[in-house]
């Protein structure tokens, strides 16, 4: 990764403290210190102004280039101060860069993402709509049937069994083959990265806390997030697929929230989207997008090309070309040849088409 100082470390912490919506450990600089640890070629590029850190942007790739992290990272953007005049293209000139494709970047128009600000469990119950109360009615019946038919609940936070964390894995990865979806946890470097930030412990500023729920003594669930000790962000989350009557994962959620202000977290941020579950717990919502950023160059024509044609033939096609430029951006970050890439794509599709048979 590009060299920094400590003092461009403190610099870059000071620009998240000075702004609320930069508010996620995808953020912090540690997080990235580590994606190039493990993925390699990471770069930041740095602006100032008159000696000072005025924003910066961690970035990967080459003529076609990606946010730091990506496809893992839930939030990517360019961490600026407010109110300063700075955007991705600015920030890439004279990199030899001709297009960045982004996921998950900030905006004023685009997909919600769901968050949970909290400081008490009673109050934020309290404060809940009656879909909320029924949910919740919900669940705690079945709570009750879980622990008549298998085993009484019981929960362990930021827990350190490796048993449960290596089948949190093997579950994710059962999953993204049942959907068909991209298995981003087969790539090395992502798999590391996880693994690292988990055996930091709960006592480092910047971490993976992973929760886990246990019906008697038989694992249910997990919830592995990120996490900067204030803010934590649900990432990998999952539960025995023959327990899915009891809704282990709901249960673990609602147990995250009455444990959450003991930990510390004031935030519990389940990413993009509102729909299902989130739909109940949302208190507050921000709107980030994909896309491209293209500059001057053959790269730049390319990307440029590709996205003009996806807004035009968005009324035939509706997201179609937009899943397929989203598909190959997070193969591309995960498989650097080609060859792999091709048959990547051959998989995810024809896991697709599959599905669609059965």
């Amino acid at each position: 990764m590009t060299d920094l100082t400590e003092a461009d470390r403190v610099a870059w912490l000071s620009l998240l403290a000075s702004d609320t919506a930069l508010e996620s450990p995808y953020h912090h600089p540690d997080y990235h210190h580590l994606v190039d640890k493990h993925q390699g070629g990471g770069k930041v590029t740095l602006a100032h102004r008159d000696g000072e850190l005025i924003g910066l942007l961690p970035w990967q790739g080459g003529a076609f280039a990606r946010p730091s992290g990506a496809p893992l990272s839930d939030y990517q953007t360019l961490i600026a101060a407010p109110n300063t005049e700075l955007d991705i293209r600015q920030l890439l000139m004279g990199q030899a860069v001709g297009a960045f494709h982004y996921t998950a970047v900030p905006t004023d128009d685009g997909l919600e993402t769901t968050r949970l600000e909290l400081n008490n469990a009673d109050e934020w119950r309290a404060a809940r709509d009656g879909s909320y109360r029924r949910h919740l009615k919900s669940t705690r019946r079945r709570i009750r049937k879980a622990e008549d038919e298998v085993g009484t609940p019981r929960t362990v936070m930021q827990s350190r069994d490796i048993d449960a964390y290596q089948t949190l894995m093997q579950w994710k990865q059962e999953k993204f083959r049942d959907t068909g979806k991209y298995d981003v946890l087969a790539n090395s470097g992502n798999s590391a990265l996880l693994r690292e930030l988990w055996e930091r412990g709960p006592s480092s500023p910047l971490r993976a806390d992973l929760h886990v729920l246990y019906f008697g003594d038989r694992l249910a669930a997990c919830d592995l997030g990120l996490t900067d000790g204030h803010v934590f962000h649900s990432w990998i989350v999952g539960y025995d697929p023959d327990l899915i009557t009891y809704a282990p994962g709901i249960q673990l959620m609602e147990a995250l929230i009455d444990s959450a202000p003991d930990i510390g977290y004031d935030v519990i941020d389940l990413g993009p989207g509102t729909d299902g579950y989130k739909r109940h717990y949302a208190t507050h919502s921000r709107q980030v997008a994909s896309g491209v950023v293209t500059l001057p160059s053959t790269a730049g024509w390319i990307a440029g090309c590709y996205d003009q044609a996806e807004d035009a033939l968005r009324s035939k096609t509706g997201d179609a070309l937009g899943k397929l430029r989203r598909r190959y951006s997070q193969i591309a970050a995960c498989e650097p040849r080609i060859s792999g890439r091709s048959l990547a794509l051959v998989n995810a599709f024809g896991a697709q088409f599959k599905r669609h048979e059965a």
